[in-house]
Formats: C-alpha cells, structure tokens, sequence
C-alpha cells in the first residue's frame, strides 16, 4: 500500500478493491504506515479505489476511532461515495468527492498572483488556479462559503460555483459573464490609471466599513497560529511578532485577505473582488499590506517586477504612482507625516505575516531572504507598532 508524508501529514492511497478477502492485511498495512509515521493528520487518498465492502469500512472506522477529528477521504468516486453515503459513512467521515479535472490548455492567461493565476475559460466562466503548494485544507475548501457569506454581506464579490483539478493543482471557477481583471483594464488604459485606482481605493475603503458576524477574526487566527513559526524563529523573534498582531486594534468590519488589484474583475463598471480564501473580520491594515507589498515593497526590484505578472505590465514609475494615488485616497489625504506613519505600520505587519510563508508555503521563500525579512522587521518593529490612526 502506497503512502506519503509531507509537513507532518501522512496519506495513504487506497487502490483497487477493498474486501473481506483482503481487509486483514489492509488494516495492517494502515496502521503499520500510520504507526511508522507518526503523524497528527492522516488522509486517505480514495482516487484508485473500485470498491469497498462493510469489512473496508470497518478498518476506516478503526482508524477515526484514534483521531480527534473526522479523517477525510478524498478524491471519492461517484460509486465508491454511495457506498459511503448508503451506509451512513458520511456523516462520521469527511468524505470528498473526487473533482473534476480540467486543463487550462487553450485559456487565456489574465492574471496573476501570490496564490495562484486566473484564466478566462469561455465567455462566462473564469478559472483561478491555486499553486501547487496550497493544499485543498489551506484555502480551497473555504472559498466558497466565504464568498457566499461575503456576497450575503453586501461585499461586491463573483461567488465560485465549482472546485476542480487542474494537474495537481486546485482550482476554483466562476461565472463572470464579459468580466476583465481590473489590472488588465489598467494596463490597457494607462491614461486613466489614476481614476482606476481611487475608483478601487474607495470600493475598498467602502468594503472595510462593512459589519460582518460570520467570519473569524484574523488577528485571533494570526495569534493562535504562532506556534507554527517555533521551529523557524527566536524567543525573542516570537514576541516580536506576538505583540506587533497584538499591537492592532479589533474591528467588527470585512477584510479581504489579499486585497490587491489582481484579485478584482470589473465587469460593465463594477469592480467585483475574487479569491476570498483568506477573507476575514479585522483592522483594515491587514489588507493595506497586501497592496504596500506588491507595489510598494517591490517597486525598486526590477527582478521582481520582471517576475510578477501584475507588475510587469507596468513601468518603476507607474508602480509607485498606483500606491501613492492608493494610499491617499484610502486616507483621504495628502498629508506626508500621516502617508510615512501608515506605510511604516503596513510594512510591519506585512513582513510579520509574510513569515507564516515558509512554513506554510514550503520552497516560498529562501532562507536568505527569510533572514533578511526577519533583519527588516526588526528594524521597523519598534515604529511599527505605535497607534493606528485609520
């Protein structure tokens, strides 16, 4: 039996059929690879798998009876998750259909992130791959009921219809009938790029002032995930980054979680965000540095704006111009001291945040550039968590 361990998380790959004629060796089989491994996490893998009988159901019950949670089973066939259902496994078990796979072969490219890029699939639906280190658990299996809460809100946002494979990547698609990523729009109409961006600061600044009560606050997620950076940081490091999250002030209000240009289509006029994954409640500063990171933090690296699919389509000068046309909007203000304070603080929690990367984006970051961001929010750790004025 075929099993893999990755970031701590064993999974076995159940294959063929599944019956009283073998049930004695597959149980030992399982917890042999389960014993040996020693993981938390466990996750079968049920994509190969034909058939299996009362006596296979069994051995995965043996196996839930030793976890706290309930053991996903994924990549389900339609007949292998009757049997499943018809037996009431689903409801002790987190059983997962298997997805539909789709190529991106012959879609246009329209965008462009951290997380993933977007396809245009036909005239009404797109498609936003996510990379091949987001697992499904990470952010994919929220989206859709983070985009359906977020819509009911009132948060202008496309609502993903449909989860797929795409490789072995996830994906998510979205009806967005005639609908063009707003950096696109940009790109194609620099003359206006100052009207485009104070046009997105003021739909964001309205999305922030939206109340919400069904998603979780991302100051208190940021916090109780801490102990993932034990392993990659200091004592000290860890205070630091403890109190710069607890330094920001609790709000009731919608966040995004990578709010940036390349995760808003417009469709006639109407800037719509996707890729709400990360989507929260919170300070508004959580989604500032979103955009501070992408066109302030890189604006003077020319590998990194050769390497960004957003930021290529721009000059130096274009970049800086969308963050300062950004920020001052978003404030409503001109004034130098309060624009230097604020991108100071965004910074702050930008590079805090970044650090969760390496553990839960491997091969994310090197570790020269882990050092070098940690050095940088050391340097701005004292600054940075002084009042939030916004």
């Amino acid at each position: 039996m075929k099993s893999s361990t990755l970031n701590n998380k064993l999974t076995i790959f159940l294959e063929g059929r599944i019956d009283a004629g073998n049930a004695a060796q597959t149980e030992k089989d399982i917890f042999d690879a389960i014993t040996s491994c020693g993981c938390e996490d466990i996750t079968f893998d049920a994509e190969e798998l034909a058939y299996i009988s009362s006596a296979g159901l069994r051995i995965l019950m043996k196996v839930q009876k030793t976890r706290p949670k309930p053991v996903p089973i994924i990549n389900v066939s339609r007949d292998v998750y009757d049997i499943f259902e018809t037996t009431g496994f689903t409801e002790i078990l987190d059983v997962r259909k298997a997805f539909r796979k789709v190529s991106t072969d012959g879609m246009t490219l329209i965008g462009s992130g951290v997380t993933g890029d977007v396809y245009r699939m036909d005239d009404e639906t797109v498609l936003k791959v996510f990379r091949p280190n987001i697992s499904f658990d990470m952010l994919i299996s929220k989206e859709n009921s983070k985009a359906r809460n977020a819509f009911v809100a009132g948060v202008p946002t496309a609502i993903p219809y449909d989860i797929v494979r795409v490789g072995e990547c996830y994906g998510t698609v979205y009806e967005m009938l005639d609908a063009k990523e707003l950096t696109a729009v940009i790109a194609e109409d620099k003359e206006h790029l100052d009207e485009y961006i104070r046009n997105f600061a003021n739909t964001v600044k309205a999305m922030h002032s939206i109340k919400v009560d069904k998603f979780a606050p991302t100051k208190k997620e940021s916090l109780a995930a801490l102990p993932m950076l034990a392993s990659v940081l200091t004592d000290d490091e860890m205070k630091m980054v403890r109190d710069i999250y607890e330094s920001i002030p609790d709000r009731d209000t919608f966040i995004h979680g990578d709010c940036h240009i390349g995760n808003v289509m417009v469709r006639d006029g109407e800037m719509m965000f996707i890729d709400l994954a990360t989507a929260g409640m919170g300070h508004p500063i959580f989604d500032l540095g979103s955009m501070y990171s992408l066109f302030c933090e890189r604006a003077n690296d020319p590998a990194a704006i050769a390497a960004s699919p957003i930021l290529r389509r721009f000059t130096q000068d274009e970049i800086k111009r969308i963050w300062s046309v950004f920020i001052r909007t978003y404030l409503g203000s001109d004034d130098e001291e309060l624009i230097e304070k604020t991108e100071r603080q965004t910074a702050t929690l930008s590079l805090a945040r970044k650090l969760f990367m390496v553990v839960a984006m491997p091969g994310m970051l090197s570790p020269e550039a882990f050092a070098a961001m940690k050095q940088k929010l050391s340097s701005l750790y004292g600054d940075g968590i002084e009042e939030i004025n916004f």
